[in-house]
């Protein structure tokens, strides 16, 4: 319990990768909810819209799919910008120990 206290108060290790995760399957969960109710809709308007609501029931999973690809487009971008941090924190920490060393030959 500590270390995960520690580790939100110091901000040496960030953990937006971490909450990105979370906050992708929530969005994910969000979309799949929100797609099955456009196709329950749908079907409720089937008697006094027939062909209305057979386009939307059809239509409803394409734009489910769509809507989930694009959701994991943008997730990825922003782990993709956590671990550039990471990485150019790596790049930079390796650089000064190696400006360290040339210095004490």
């Amino acid at each position: 319990m500590g270390d995960i206290v520690n580790r939100f108060l110091n901000f040496d290790k960030l953990i937006g990768a971490s909450l990105i995760k979370i906050i992708y399957f929530v969005g994910l969960a969000l979309i799949i909810i929100g797609t099955l109710i456009m196709m329950l809709s749908s079907l409720g308007a089937l008697g006094s819209e027939p062909f209305a609501a057979l386009g939307a029931f059809i239509i409803a999973p394409v734009f489910g799919v769509i809507s989930i690809l694009f959701w994991r487009f943008i997730c990825e971008l922003y782990i993709l910008l956590f671990r550039m941090s990471d990485d150019l924190r790596d790049i930079k920490n390796e650089k000064l120990g190696r400006a360290a060393n040339e210095t004490d030959v």
